[in-house]
């Protein structure tokens, strides 16, 4: 059980960034500072965007994975849709980013 109270003093820049990492990482400024101090491993919340992309390269992925299969298969008329259509999901997602 956590009773104990440990103060110190930080500039306010200090302030701002550490609260500002705590706010990164989903947790509250104790939790933070006492991971850093005691050694644990430090987390960050994933961003919305981070997260579409993440959804995105775990498409890409089976889509690469479904277009080795075909390959294994010999499937060369579903291989050339599989490839067409990932490269199509690739081109709109970068066009996203211009």
């Amino acid at each position: 059980m956590k009773q104990h109270i440990i103060k110190f003093r930080v500039s306010k820049l200090e302030q701002a960034i550490i609260k500002k990492k705590a706010k990164d990482s989903g947790m509250a400024v104790s939790e933070l500072l006492r991971r850093l101090v005691l050694g644990y491993k430090l987390t960050s919340k994933l961003s919305p965007e981070e997260i579409e992309v993440y959804k995105t390269l775990a498409n890409f992925s089976t889509n690469f994975t479904r277009i080795s299969n075909l390959f294994k298969l010999g499937d060369v008329e579903g291989l050339k849709k599989e490839t067409l259509e990932t490269s199509r999901i690739i081109r709109e997602h970068l066009m996203k980013l211009k």
